[in-house]
Parts: C-alpha cells; sequence; structure tokens
C-alpha cells in the first residue's frame, strides 16, 4: 500500500535539499576577473537597493538569495554607509559580513606633476596603502611615468595589483588619447617626463621640446639638468644626459598633460640651448653657444 506521509516526507526532504542547494549556489562569488571595486553604500539605501546596485556591478549573482539570506541572518537591515573595497570572488554572505561590519577609512592619496616613482611609493607608503617599495619594485619592470598625476582613493593595506591597476587605467584613460599621435609613444612618454621637471611654463614647453628632438637628431648631448638629480637618486649614472648621449632608459618624473602634448606637438625653431632665469623661472632660449654663453652670465652670475 502506497505510503503517502513517508512520500511526503521525501519529497519536502528533496525538495529542501534541492532549496538549499540552489541557496548556496546563489551566494556563491561571481568570479569576473575585475579586481576590486570600490562600493559605496549611501545614507539611507535600503537593502533591496544596495541587492540591485551589488548585481548591476556584478559582485553578486542573485539578488533574491541575496536579500533572503540578509533577512534570515538578521542583517538587512544593519548594512553600514560608506565605501567598501569588493571583489566578486566574495561569496554573498562574506559580502553581508563585510557590510555589516562597517567600512574601513580610505586615504586620498594626491600625485602631483612631476613627482617621481619614489616619491610616490615613499607617499604610498606612509598611508599605509602598499609596503614600502611596493611599486619600486614591482615585477622587475619601471612604472616611472605611468603614474599619472591626479587625486586618487586607496584603503589601507590595498593589493600592489590593484593600486597599479587603478595608475595603469587612469593613464589610459587621460594620457594615451594624447600620447597616440607621437611617433614614438614611450620616447614621447621620456620626453614629457623631463619637460615637466625643467620647464615650469606651459608656454614654454613646447619650445624646449623642438630643442630635444634637434639635439637628437645631430647627436648632441641633451644636457638637462634633471637627470643629473634623477641618476643620483636612483643611483644610476646612464640617466646623467651629460654622461650619456640620447634618451635615459626611462621617464625620470610622471608629467601632465601640458607636458605630454608638448612633447608630442614640440614647436621647431632655430634654438638649440636655454636656461631658467632663477628670478622669474622663466626659460631663456639661445640660438648658438655664443648668445647662450651670453645669457648665462646675464641671468646665472651671482
Amino acid at each position: 500500500m502506497f505510503n503517502y506521509r513517508k512520500a511526503i516526507i521525501i519529497f519536502s526532504a528533496s525538495a529542501g535539499v534541492l532549496f538549499l542547494m540552489f541557496f548556496v549556489f546563489g551566494l556563491r562569488g561571481v568570479h569576473v576577473a575585475s579586481g576590486n571595486i570600490v562600493f559605496r553604500v549611501n545614507s539611507g539605501d535600503g537593502f533591496r537597493e544596495i541587492a540591485a546596485s551589488l548585481e548591476q556591478q556584478r559582485l553578486i549573482r542573485s539578488p533574491i538569495f541575496f536579500k533572503l539570506y540578509s533577512v534570515l541572518t538578521g542583517s538587512a537591515h544593519r548594512f553600514k554607509p560608506g565605501s567598501y573595497e569588493l571583489n566578486s570572488n566574495m561569496s554573498g554572505a562574506k559580502i553581508v559580513s563585510v557590510l555589516v561590519r562597517g567600512p574601513k577609512e580610505d586615504v586620498e592619496i594626491v600625485v602631483t606633476e612631476g613627482e617621481d616613482l619614489l616619491y610616490i611609493d615613499k607617499k604610498l607608503s606612509a598611508s599605509n596603502v602598499l609596503p614600502a617599495k611596493a611599486l619600486r619594485n614591482y615585477q622587475g619592470k619601471s612604472l616611472e611615468g605611468f603614474l599619472f598625476p591626479d587625486t586618487y582613493r586607496f584603503f589601507p593595506s590595498t593589493e600592489v595589483d590593484d593600486v597599479v591597476g587603478r595608475f595603469l587605467n587612469n593613464f589610459y584613460k587621460k594620457a594615451m588619447p594624447e600620447l597616440v599621435a607621437a611617433d614614438n609613444v614611450y620616447q614621447a612618454l621620456i620626453v614629457a617626463s623631463m619637460i615637466e621637471k625643467e620647464v615650469p611654463f606651459d608656454e614654454d614647453r613646447p619650445l624646449v621640446a623642438g630643442i630635444i628632438y634637434r639635439r637628437l637628431a645631430i647627436d648632441m648631448p641633451l644636457q638637462i639638468d634633471a637627470t643629473v638629480d634623477y641618476a643620483k637618486e636612483v643611483g644610476n649614472s646612464k640617466y646623467d644626459t651629460y654622461q650619456y648621449y640620447g634618451l635615459p632608459p626611462t621617464p625620470i618624473s610622471n608629467p601632465g598633460l601640458s607636458a605630454i602634448r608638448a612633447a608630442v606637438h614640440p614647436q621647431k625653431s632655430d634654438y638649440l640651448y636655454y636656461l631658467s632665469d632663477p628670478k622669474t623661472k622663466k626659460t631663456i632660449f639661445s640660438k648658438n653657444f655664443e648668445e647662450h654663453k651670453e645669457n648665462k652670465w646675464k641671468y646665472l652670475r651671482k
């Protein structure tokens, strides 16, 4: 005789197991290779809005299971406003736990035009964003020139890959549209990095860029003072353009758009020499060495 009670128990148990499987699957991480994402919970956001936003940013699989888990664990109305660093490898349960615990305070890092890699590395380590020398030693490659001047926000103890990714994404978004017009993108970036350190005023920069390219064309030493300082800082004399012909091996600073535009669009002229007036910081140009000596006597004598 068919046992209805036993059948109902088996059916209910099977349905429960099936639901549990779907529930667990729905809370698994999305596993999208997108790195860390800064997720914002605004004051007044309900857990339904938060779930929808998490799904939109591909941080959870199912807003339904996320909301259900939030309700069952008593977390639905305990999410704290603020900025969070989340990633798609986190499970829904982990994200709920993070949002209930509350945000870590992020840190503002301002990179200004002309700052070099070592200085920015120290700035990040002083703010506890990265360990000391993490940027300097990143994968054996120089990031000099690619840390685009801007205002950034990072969380303490951020993974170095995420920090570098933020810098590079910003560089390719803001600097590359200018650099793509150059015949040689990396060469233009190196020239821009020297201009950024050498020439304070935007209107003088295209002329100096023209002088640099002209010196390269006639195989004349660049003799740029900023490279001497950089060579001493990094302990590598090959950056010294008084000792070595041609461009330094890498950029010597992180230039802004003005210097990049000058390097990409140099102004041709008869000038071959320049110096900076110590009083006004204005760049003084000369066509030959005799004129240059006169300008040195006029502007640089003590």
